[in-house]
């Protein structure tokens, strides 16, 4: 069977632990302000809430409901009236700023992620392919030192569009000088990373963890998709045996 040559990489809950750096931020300033601002709420409804919100205001950005400005501000003022908070519009944008600037600097990864990078960089072309912000983005690899595992990093932004646009994914290819079945998509985003690769022709691996956390949160059942990735995986180290192990044969759908 044929060798991938070329891995793309998703960022957010993939391979940056976008929960763990996510609860760090998000309870610093939860404790900051709670007496003058959130005193109705718990930790626990506050950071459940935002999980939902956010989750829910990224899929209006992928679809180009939303702009980047409304994104940033829209999930804390959903939140915040979850949670019946005393709070005014200079107060939301305060909160997004600090939010934005704490965050990215934290540099927790998930487990295996170093590992894994590592070893991919020795037969691998990287390319990181993301949605975040340029600005954002950027502080992360450099706060979590994994900028140099990529060749490319590939923004949406930059690209016009956002995963899962199939666009998004040729310009990848196209930066890594490869053909779609000669690259895998590596991600944990459904919607994002996994139909999008797969509507762009490329081969897919899901990391499930993601999801499984907001289906618990939401209650939602499992087994809506009607798709069957090319690979599933629980954690990152199952990724030795897709990529590094079997010469990283592929099954077949």
């Amino acid at each position: 069977m044929k060798k991938y040559s070329v891995i793309l990489w998703d960022l957010d809950g993939t391979l940056w632990d976008l929960h763990g750096n996510t609860q760090i931020a998000l309870k610093q300033l939860f404790e900051k302000y709670k007496s003058s601002n959130f005193e109705a709420s718990t930790w626990e409804e506050f950071t459940s809430n935002y999980e939902i919100f956010n989750e829910r205001v990224w899929a209006l950005y992928r679809e180009g409901k939303i702009a980047k400005e409304e994104l940033r501000t829209k999930r804390f003022s959903d939140l915040f009236d979850s949670v019946h908070a005393h709070y005014t519009p200079e107060f939301v944008s305060q909160f997004a700023d600090e939010f934005l600037f704490i965050c990215p600097r934290l540099s927790a990864m998930l487990p295996g992620a170093i590992d894994v990078l590592q070893a991919a960089q020795k037969d691998y072309i990287n390319v990181m392919v993301t949605n975040g912000f340029i600005e954002v983005q950027g502080i992360k690899m450099e706060s979590a030192n994994i900028r140099s595992f990529f060749q490319h990093v590939v923004y949406s932004e930059e690209a016009g569009v956002r995963k899962p646009h199939r666009a998004i994914f040729d310009l990848a290819l196209q930066k890594a000088n490869a053909t779609p079945d000669e690259a895998v998509m590596i991600g944990d985003d459904w919607e994002a990373d996994i139909l999008g690769a797969r509507n762009a022709g490329i081969d897919q691996v899901f990391f499930e963890a993601t999801e499984k956390r907001l289906d618990e949160l939401t209650g939602r059942k499992g087994g809506r998709h009607n798709y069957s990735p090319t690979f599933t995986i629980a954690s990152l180290i199952e990724l030795n045996q897709i990529l590094f192990e079997h010469g990283t044969e592929r099954e077949s759908n």
